[in-house]
């Protein structure tokens, strides 16, 4: 199968971010009890902050900072084993992270850059189900926004630039969505979807400028 160069550069940034999960998050993976449960934290870095509640013993959460004044909230309630890998690289990252429902939910954030933000929270409503997304961003001063809400419901949210803003609403039943960004100063497309919808949208700035014409 043939890609072409938006394809590559929105793998090779996927790969990155990815690489640099796995990276901060593998000592405190091996750190984990033998049931994987719990919370372990490991920060790099000064005025690093971490707060996890969890309201289920057999939750699992995993918090990776490196650099200075990151923060990292996540809250794990209902009576689901919810788990959350969390990796910040950099300066003044913030993740506010919620976590809930009957069923189980799964996250995997990255972020790398400066004054980066995510704020997701899921609610798997039916027992027995997983609602999950993925979220990475590179850069500096980029936000998304995530809320997933009802069952079976899957995100992956993917930007890399500065100055970009995601907002996504799942409700409903099987839910499915990835949406990528390459660029700087991207407009939020805000996308709301509402029971067993699938979307998979690019959107880029990076590609050719046209120069004014030369002068006289």
């Amino acid at each position: 199968m043939r890609m072409d160069a938006a394809s590559r550069s929105r793998t090779g940034r996927a790969a990155l971010a990815a690489g640099l999960a796995l990276g901060l998050l593998a000592p405190a993976a091996m750190a984990q009890s033998a049931t994987d449960s719990g919370v372990f934290v490991s920060q790099i870095g000064d005025g690093n902050r971490a707060t996890v509640n969890q309201q289920n013993s057999a939750a699992s959460a995993r918090i990776a900072q490196n650099g200075n004044d990151n923060t990292a909230t996540l809250d794990q309630g209902g009576s689901a084993a919810h788990d959350a890998q969390v990796a910040q690289e950099g300066d003044e990252n913030v993740a506010r992270l919620d976590q809930d429902g009957t069923g189980k939910t799964a996250l995997l954030i990255a972020q790398q850059g400066s004054r980066n933000l995510l704020d997701v929270s899921q609610n798997e409503s039916a027992a027995g189900s997983v609602s999950s997304a993925t979220v990475y961003q590179t850069g500096n001063d980029n936000r998304i926004l995530l809320r997933q809400d009802g069952s079976d419901n899957e995100a992956l949210l993917s930007q890399d630039g500065d100055g970009n803003a995601m907002t996504a609403t799942q409700t409903g039943i099987g839910n499915r969505l990835e949406w990528n960004q390459i660029g700087s100063g991207l407009s939020d497309l805000q996308i709301v979807q509402d029971g067993g919808q699938a979307m998979q949208v690019t959107q880029s700035n990076t590609g050719a400028q046209f120069a004014p014409p030369p002068g006289p």
